[in-house]
């Protein structure tokens, strides 16, 4: 597992094929590149985001071990946001 922020898929962005899907970290929606990974992400999979880019699929178990990394390291949750363009 790389150390990376986790977000839930809602959605592909419409225009843009499978490169940019709309990710959902801690309440807020931001657009994700998705390029990196094997196959696009269907809604509702967890990734763990890093500058912009999503780089490894993960399941709640390790989104929940991601985050609570983050928060050893002194991020609280509610300043959870992603590196990279927002929406």
């Amino acid at each position: 597992m790389c150390l990376g922020i986790p977000g839930r898929v809602v959605a592909m962005v419409p225009g843009y094929g499978d490169q940019l899907a709309l990710v959902e970290v801690e309440g807020a929606a931001r657009r994700v590149n998705i390029g990196l990974l094997g196959e696009a992400p269907a809604p509702g999979q967890w990734v763990l985001i890093h500058m912009g880019f999503a780089v490894e699929l993960t399941d709640a178990a390790g989104a929940e071990a991601a985050m609570s990394g983050l928060e050893m390291m002194g991020r609280p949750r509610d300043d959870a946001v992603l590196d990279g363009p927002g929406p």
